[in-house]
């Protein structure tokens, strides 16, 4: 496993969560550092844009032989986590569990 930590940025139509942590299951865990609301041109729904610090365990992967490598792996893995439109992630710490 690898273990990856850092910020993602990302856009949410849904409404605004109360508690601080956004998402958190056995492989993700995400909090929520920043909620700014985002205006839409000619009156269409309502985004938030939420910024959040997040912890992941990726699987290993053959085709990475350096921890360098799997910077592009975390995107993919944080997008089908939380199916939201992605604009920003940060990979700030890596390494194998």
């Amino acid at each position: 496993m690898i273990y990856a930590t850092g910020i993602i940025s990302f856009l949410s139509k849904d409404i605004v969560p109360t508690s601080a942590t956004y998402l958190k299951n056995d492989r993700v865990h995400m909090e929520i550092v920043e909620i700014a609301e985002r205006h839409s041109p000619a009156g269409g729904p309502q985004t938030f844009e939420v910024t959040c610090r997040y912890t992941a365990s990726l699987y290993e992967d053959y085709a990475c032989r350096s921890l360098e490598d799997y910077n592009g792996k975390v995107k993919p893995f944080l997008q089908k986590q939380i199916g939201c439109l992605i604009f920003r992630v940060e990979v700030h710490y890596l390494r194998y569990m």
